[in-house]
Formats: C-alpha cells, structure tokens, sequence
C-alpha cells in the first residue's frame, strides 16, 4: 500500500552565506586647513549620529547577523534563537530612520534604510521557514501511522466490507491531515512545496474513495489499477528535489539583493565622500 506523503523539507543552502548586516556609515575626507564649513560639517555630525545609533545597538544587529549565516550554512536554527529579531532589526531601522539626513546625505539615509527593510523582511522569512519546518512534520505524522495501519489492517482483512471500512478510515485521517496543513503559515519561499504538497494529499484521498468503492463493488480488475496508483501516489525524489531547488533559488535570490543594496551603499558613500574631498 502507498506510503504517507512526507512533509516539506526546508531549502539547504549550501555555500550561500547570509552577508554581514551591521551597516556602517563611512566617515568623510579630513577637511582641509580651512576648516569645515557648515554643509560639510552637517553631513558629518549625520554620520557620526547615525553610527552611534549602530553602534549602541551593535548587539541586535551581530545576533541578526549570527542567524542569517547560520540558517544560509544550513546549520540548526531552533524558533527560540529566532524569537524576536525581526521586530529587534526594525527596532534598529526605526532608530536610524529618526536621524534626519542633511540634503547632500539623504542618498546614502534612504539606501541604508533599504537595506534594513530588507534585512528584516530576510529575518522575518527566515523564523517563518524555521517555524513550518518544526510544524509540518507533526502535522503529518498521523498520516504516517494511519498509513501502516491501513496496511496492516489491508492485510488481514478477509472481507470486502472490512477492507472499505479500513480505506475509510484512512480517508479521514487523509481529510484531517489535509485541513491542518491547509492552516499553516506556509513561508513564501515553501509555498511551491507547500501546495504541491495538499494536492498530492487530495489527489491520495480521491484514490482512497475511489478504491474503496472499487473494493466494496468487488471489481477485482479495478482494485487492481487503483492500488497501483495509490502505491505511487507519494512524493517522487525527483519531486521533492526540485520543489527543493526552487526554494533554494529564491532564498539566494534574497540574499543578493542584500547584498546588491550593500553595494549600492558603498558607492553612494564614496559619492559623498567625494563631494566633499579636498582638492
């Protein structure tokens, strides 16, 4: 008889590494013996003001930063490592944002800014992937069970009326197991997975049903047909890999969009850095 469909696994990453998300400012070219005037001297009292926002939060960002890595290496990340640095790294965002950039530095405000937002909506994806892949085995685990029982009880059975009675509980466990994975949060990046996933669980239980009448009518020739397909009704590896590699993608794709707006940064801070370098 088919085996359970297995639960969503989560991406691994590989070498994608998660880059550094402590951001800070570049300070300006000394000024000249002539001194600073007040153009220059804004944007520098901007950027140390700014730096020491980072800096007093140094920690928020280092741990933000240590589970990022961590989930992109693919070591074990546990909710509880997860608790709370999202709202921690908007937390950050907000402090920055209430330092009111001078004309000539509202390039680089507005790309650090970004650059947050990103950061935080990575961290915020990162705790839901952590959160469905501790949730969806125990969701479908009593499938795994109902799926030796009805084995077992296949077995066994000698009457027809006894296998349907076994092919329906089934169904209702495949029904119930359908509903709760249906309630899931499931993360953008799984929700490939995730559906294909359901379909398969529905596409068993229309099996199930239809085995069962099969069974009751005692249409050997069918019965025959059906088991075939309901044996084969699991997750192919060929399935899993792929719906595995498109996650994979798409959790690279955000991590270099981290790190194009990193770049991005750097180079609006060589900018102003240069409007204001000595001749």
């Amino acid at each position: 008889m088919g085996s359970a469909p297995r639960a969503v696994a989560a991406p691994r990453r590989g070498a994608a590494v998660a880059p550094c998300v402590v951001f800070v400012t570049a300070a300006l070219a000394a000024a000249g013996c002539g001194g600073e005037d007040s153009e220059r001297a804004e944007v520098r009292s901007y950027l140390t003001r700014v730096n020491e926002v980072q800096s007093a939060r140094k920690g928020v960002l280092v741990r933000a930063d240590t589970v990022l890595r961590g989930y992109a290496e693919g070591k074990p990340v546990g909710a509880p490592a997860l608790e709370g640095v999202e709202a921690e790294v908007r937390g950050v965002r907000a402090a920055v944002a209430a330092v009111s950039p001078p004309p000539h530095a509202r390039d680089v405000h507005s790309r650090l800014l970004a650059i947050y937002d990103l950061d935080a909506s990575l961290v915020g994806e990162t705790v839901r992937m952590v959160q469905y892949q501790d949730t969806a085995p125990g969701v479908l685990e009593p499938l795994d069970r109902a799926s030796r029982t009805l084995r077992r009880d296949l077995g066994r059975a000698r009457t027809a009326s006894t296998q349907a009675r076994a092919l329906d509980r089934f169904g209702d466990t495949l029904g119930l197991v359908t509903a709760r994975m249906m309630s899931l949060d499931a993360p953008v990046l799984l929700r490939p997975a995730h559906r294909a996933q359901i379909k398969r669980l529905g596409s068993t239980r229309r099996l199930s049903t239809q085995l069962q009448s099969a069974v009751r009518k005692k249409d050997s020739r069918r019965v025959a047909k059906l088991l075939l397909r309901f044996r084969a009704s699991s997750t192919s590896k060929r399935a899993e890999r792929a719906l595995t590699e498109r996650g994979i993608a798409a959790y690279t794709a955000r991590l270099q969009k981290l790190t194009e707006a990193q770049t991005e940064l750097g180079r609006a801070q060589a900018r102003l850095n240069r409007t204001f370098r000595t001749s």
